[in-house]
């Protein structure tokens, strides 16, 4: 793709990222977003032929960032349960700005939410990815427990979704709190005065 046009298609998509941002899917308009984008309508659907082409792709293209971020470089002297803390919270921001629009969508709509569905569950392995790696490194330095580093991203991340989806207009800041308390009481190590609670996978061995 010739670097106008790459250009180009990276102004759309910022514009629509903007638009669809808080806001339900019936209210943003293909005339606003190439207004915004500085482009013409037909120019628009050269690159995105509908709406929903041009949503689905502003979705592929946060979770793409997510995924980068989590898998970035961690610093080196930051513990994990803090960089576990700065995970929740980015996947929060993410999905919390992401799914906002799915959230509002209407029964019209129901082939745009099961795409967007597959979208989530696709991308869902590479995040659980990086949050499995921060709770083995946390298990490892004595700072987790042992828990299923398999299953537990699965149920952040479904904690997450289900809490933005489900918890109706609750700030995303006591969204935050909520999961935080949850996820990091779950996962930490048991002093050292007191027996740590066994794991599942080792509860169904010894049973």
């Amino acid at each position: 793709m010739p670097d106008w046009r790459a250009k180009r298609r990276e102004a759309i998509l910022a514009a629509a990222d903007a638009l669809f941002a808080g806001r339900s899917y019936a209210e943003v308009q293909m005339d606003e977003v190439a207004r915004a984008a500085g482009v013409g309508k037909a120019t628009l659907y050269r690159y995105f032929p509908s709406k929903e082409d041009l949503y689905l792709e502003t979705l592929e293209r946060a979770l793409s960032r997510l995924e980068d971020r989590l898998h970035g470089p961690a610093d080196p002297g930051a513990a994990p349960t803090d960089r576990l803390t700065a995970m929740i919270s980015a996947l929060i921001d993410t999905l919390n700005e992401q799914l906002t629009t799915l959230k509002l969508l209407g029964g019209d709509h129901s082939d745009l939410a099961d795409r967007t569905r597959r979208i989530l569950r696709r991308r869902s392995a590479r995040i659980a990815e990086a949050l499995r790696a921060v709770l083995e490194d946390g298990i490892a330095a004595g700072q987790f427990r042992q828990v299923d580093t398999a299953m537990t991203p699965l149920l952040v991340i479904g904690m997450v979704r289900g809490g933005i989806m489900m918890g109706g207009s609750q700030p995303r800041d006591v969204l935050e709190r909520a999961i935080l308390d949850l996820v990091l009481a779950a996962t930490a190590a048991a002093p050292p005065d007191k027996p740590a609670l066994p794991s599942h996978s080792s509860a169904i061995a010894n049973a």
